[in-house]
């Protein structure tokens, strides 16, 4: 493990992106959004994956590194925005913006986005929702690597999707975070990257057969469905919001050889919850649920009950406060080729 400066993180990623040709401004949403994970503890998504997207977003053209994000139509509580082949995260921190707006001013209000790319991960935007005193939902559709239950090719994307709700504690809201899938992609290039195999009901193989190899899935296996068919539902009920209602693409469509003509969406909705009960009543009352959960009788091996969010962002807490992270080798590899390729200097170690 390497520890460095979490500025000194967010400097290499923001000068990294500015090699590419993202905007200082753009560079800096799509660092929040990879900073968040590496702190939260899903270093798969985080600075690990920058490097991936870099090479499939912006070396190989299948991104915009500078795009124009721009409404496309505007009509009260509703809006569609059209992200112009960027990454994800622009456009929907873009999106989540006008969407906490209509949201305070008609109570609810929900915000599409066609023509986008990879969303990285959609807890921040629902995050900011939740940190602006609203319940906030993002989610997104993604290029197909999940096979249907009882299929066999990649018919869906692993499709995220986030919930937050804020709480007495700014620093540790509500947030439900979670992929479709049985593990999220990157995880799996991980694996592969080590040399390790994965657990098992994970993936399976080009003819569809379980598998622990993560070489199966980069040869054109596909990744399972999480709990089979309820994953596979939350996955069909993403891509109609995200692909089918905003005119994106999807299903099959968003494949990684067809990258830089077929975008993905994310659909990103708001609910004020002083519309119904006062924003005090409403912390008051979710402290108390997840008081009651977490005060219940546990199992022999478990010290802790945890709320879904929790340990994520205490992590994240802990590391803020410190001013410092750890990055893991396969994390620390992916930020030395990076600097190699774009002589970007690697942040200091501690």
């Amino acid at each position: 493990m390497v520890r460095v400066k979490i500025e000194d993180a967010e400097k290499f990623s923001n000068q990294v992106l500015g090699h590419y040709g993202v905007p200082t401004d753009q560079a800096e949403i799509i660092t929040e959004v990879i900073m968040d994970s590496e702190l939260r503890g899903y270093d798969d998504h985080g600075l690990f994956f920058l490097k991936a997207m870099l090479s499939f977003g912006y070396e190989q053209k299948f991104m915009n590194p500078h795009p124009n994000v721009s409404v496309i139509k505007d009509d009260g509580s509703t809006a569609l925005i059209d992200g112009d082949g960027g990454c994800g995260a622009v456009a929907a921190k873009f999106a989540t913006g006008l969407c906490i707006k209509k949201a305070k001013k008609y109570g609810i209000a929900g915000v599409g986005v066609k023509n986008s790319g990879n969303i990285i991960s959609p807890a921040v935007f629902a995050l900011d929702a939740a940190k602006s005193g609203l319940f906030g939902c993002c989610s997104s559709n993604i290029t197909a690597l999940m096979a249907p239950t009882g299929g066999i090719q990649r018919a869906l994307g692993t499709n995220p999707i986030a919930y937050a709700a804020p709480t007495s504690d700014p620093d540790v809201p509500f947030l439900f975070d979670m992929a479709s899938s049985s593990t999220a992609a990157a995880k799996i290039m991980v694996a592969a990257n080590e040399g390790k195999t994965v657990e098992a009901n994970l993936i399976q193989s080009p003819q569809g057969h379980d598998t622990t190899d993560p070489l199966d899935f980069l040869n054109g296996g596909a990744v399972i469905p999480a709990s089979g068919p309820k994953g596979y539902g939350i996955s069909m009920m993403i891509d109609i919001l995200c692909g089918v209602l905003t005119g994106a693409e999807y299903g099959s469509d968003l494949q990684l050889d067809n990258a830089s003509v077929n975008k993905p969406g994310h659909f990103i909705f708001a609910i004020d919850i002083t519309r119904f009960i006062p924003l005090e009543s409403f912390t008051a009352r979710i402290d108390d649920r997840n008081l009651k959960i977490k005060n219940g009788d546990r199992k022999d091996t478990v010290d802790e009950i945890l709320i879904p969010g929790e340990r994520g962002l205490k992590m994240m807490r802990s590391s803020l406060n410190k001013g410092s992270m750890e990055l893991n080798h396969n994390t620390w590899a992916a930020i030395s080729e990076l600097s190699k390729t774009t002589g970007v200097s690697v942040p200091n170690h501690l």
